[in-house]
C-alpha cells in the first residue's frame, strides 16, 4: 500500500464485565496494530486523530485514524519504519519517525511528502526512542556503536546485551538544520532520553539492561553534556524502570518495586529540589503515564517481569488490569481488563505491551492489547463513577 491509502475500520464497543467501562477496539484483530510509545505525541491536539501503526499487506507503516469517520489514512511506506517512537508535532502538522536505524524522517501530513532531518553516520545504528523537546525544535536520541549492536529480539539477548557494555552516545539533533552534537558517551548502554518539558537544559537518560542489575536506573545530565548525575539511588533489592516526565514538566515519574515484594510503587522526582518522594504504593503495574499535570495517573497490570535477571525473586501472579491512580488522594481503580499476553512475537518484545497512555481530554485511555487475536489498539471510557470514586475524602 502507498502513502495516502485510506482504509475503512468498524469500531467494535463492549462493555467490560466488571467495570462497565465502555471499551472500543479500533482497529481489527486480525492485523497487527499497535501503539507507540506511551509518552510520544500520538492524539491530535483536539483527540479527533490518533497515529498508529499497521502492519497491512506486510510492511509495518504509520496511520492516521480519523476517530468520527472511522477510516485511516497511510503515512508511511516500505520496510524499516521505528513504529514506537514516531510522534506527532506539537501544530499536528508533522510525523517525525526513525526509519531503517539509520534515517530520521519528517512527514508532512497535509500532502505525505517526507524529508530526511538527520542520517545517522555508518558506524552508528540509532537505538531506541527519539524524543523531542516542546517547541519541537531538537530532540535527543541514543546512538550504539554499529560494531557492538545487536538486534534485540527476545528477553535472553536483551539480558546478554546488558553485559557486553556497548559504546552508546547520546545526541541531540537540530530539527530546523539537521545538525547534531553528542551530549553524553560511555561505554555503557544507555537508552530512553527525554527532554523535559519546557525546560531544554535538562534531559534524562537511563542505564538500561535488567532492572535488578543497572547500578542506578535514572539519569539527568544539562543539554550541554555537563553535570551527569544520578535521579537517585536504588535501595537494596529495589529496581525502577519506566520513567517519564509529566507533561507540565513538574516531575519525574517512575515505578518501583523491591525484591520479595509483590506491589509496586510510584515515585516521584522534583527536578527543582532533588527530592524524591513514594507517592503511592500500587498493584504490579509495568507502565505509568499521566495527565498533562500529574492528577491522573493510569498503569497496566503486569506478571513476572522479564526484564530482570532473577526472576525467582520476583515472581508475582499476572495483573490482567488496567488501574487509574488519583495523585491527590492517592487511591486507585481498576478500569477495564486488558488481558494481555505480553508475549514476545516474531522477535518483537513490545507489541503486545499495553502502554497506556490519556486521550487529551483525560476521559479515556487508549492502549494495545492481542487478547482478541493479533495486537490491536483500543480506547477505554472512564466512567465519570470510577472518578468520584477516587476523589471522595
Amino acid at each position: 500500500m502507498a502513502k495516502g491509502s485510506q482504509i475503512q475500520f468498524n469500531f467494535h464497543t463492549v462493555q467490560d464485565a466488571q467495570t462497565g467501562a465502555c471499551v472500543t477496539r479500533l482497529t481489527p484483530p486480525d492485523v497487527l496494530c499497535h501503539r507507540n510509545y506511551f509518552y510520544q505525541k500520538c492524539f491530535t491536539r483536539n483527540g479527533a486523530k490518533l497515529l498508529f501503526a499497521g502492519e497491512f499487506e506486510g510492511n509495518r507503516n504509520y496511520y492516521l485514524l480519523d476517530l468520527k469517520t472511522q477510516k485511516a489514512v497511510q503515512l508511511t511506506e516500505g520496510k524499516g519504519d521505528n513504529t514506537f517512537g514516531g510522534f506527532l508535532s506539537p501544530d499536528d502538522q508533522f510525523l517525525y519517525y526513525v526509519k531503517n536505524e539509520r534515517s530520521l524522517q519528517r512527514v508532512k501530513l497535509a500532502d505525505f511528502s517526507e524529508k530526511t532531518v538527520y542520517t545517522v553516520p555508518e558506524d552508528w545504528v540509532g537505538y531506541g526512542t527519539w524524543v523531542a523537546n516542546s517547541e519541537c525544535t531538537s530532540l535527543v536520541g541514543i546512538e550504539i556503536s554499529r560494531e557492538d549492536w545487536t538486534p534485540l529480539s527476545d528477553w535472553k539477548i536483551f539480558q546478554e546485551f546488558y553485559h557486553s557494555n556497548p559504546h552508546c552516545r547520546l545526541l541531540r539533533v537540530d530539527l530546523i538544520n539537521g545538525k547534531s552534537r553528542v551530549i553524553h558517551e560511555k561505554n555503557e548502554w544507555l537508552g530512553h532520553p527525554i527532554y523535559r518539558p519546557f525546560d531544554d537544559n535538562t534531559v534524562a537518560f537511563c542505564h538500561e539492561g535488567p532492572h535488578d542489575l543497572v547500578d542506578a536506573r535514572m539519569w539527568l545530565v544539562n543539554e550541554d553534556g555537563s553535570d551527569v548525575r544520578k535521579v537517585k539511588e536504588h535501595a537494596p533489592g529495589e529496581s525502577c524502570t519506566h520513567e517519564f516526565w509529566v507533561p507540565d514538566g513538574s516531575a519525574l515519574m517512575y515505578v518501583s518495586y523491591l525484591k520479595g515484594q509483590h506491589d509496586r510503587h510510584i515515585r516521584c522526582f522534583d527536578p527543582q529540589t532533588g527530592e524524591d518522594i513514594c507517592l503511592m504504593t500500587m498493584p504490579a503495574c509495568s507502565h505509568l503515564m499521566s495527565n498533562e499535570n500529574g492528577t491522573l495517573l493510569v498503569g497496566d497490570g503486569s506478571g513476572t517481569p522479564v526484564d530482570v535477571k532473577d526472576t525467582a525473586s520476583h515472581t508475582i501472579e499476572n495483573d490482567p488490569w488496567l488501574y487509574i491512580f488519583d495523585a491527590r488522594t492517592r487511591r486507585h481503580a481498576p478500569l477495564a481488563a486488558h488481558n494481555s499476553s505480553w508475549r514476545v512475537l516474531d522477535g518483537d518484545r513490545q507489541v503486545t505491551h499495553p502502554h497506556p497512555s490519556f486521550s487529551p481530554d483525560d476521559r479515556h485511555v487508549l492502549f494495545t492489547t492481542d487478547y482478541e487475536g493479533l495486537p490491536a489498539l483500543y480506547l477505554a471510557e472512564i466512567p465519570d463513577a470510577l472518578l468520584s470514586s477516587l476523589r471522595k475524602d
